[in-house]
């Protein structure tokens, strides 16, 4: 290991990118005292608050470029999108076709 290299004890470089991501959030608040729960906890719910912004951006794209929801622009703030009124049965219809992909039983009973 050269100097400046960090390196954890396992030698895992996801616990390298963990131990990094714990001392920036003691960086960011020098008061707190947290036990490894805690710590573990919040790592979990930024992550998944990470994973749901990223996942939501994709789908509401998704939406927009096809026209399903329209995307509001304003100054200072973020996008506001809505249903797209003109696109309301096409929504419905994409819905219900998806609906019936997850579930063909009921389709076949007449559901």
């Amino acid at each position: 290991m050269s100097k400046g290299e960090l390196a954890v004890a396992d030698g895992n470089p996801a616990s390298m990118a963990v131990a990094k991501q714990i001392l920036s959030y003691f960086l960011r608040n020098p008061e707190v005292a947290d036990s490894l729960t805690e710590l573990a906890r919040w790592r979990l719910m930024e992550e998944q608050i990470r994973l749901s912004v990223e996942n939501t951006q994709a789908a509401l794209n998704w939406l927009v470029a096809e026209g399903y929801v329209q995307r509001e622009t304003r100054v200072g703030t973020e996008s506001l999108f809505r249903l797209n009124p003109a696109r309301l049965e096409d929504a419905e219809s994409l819905l219900k076709e998806e609906l019936q992909r997850e579930f063909p039983q009921d389709r076949e009973r007449g559901s």
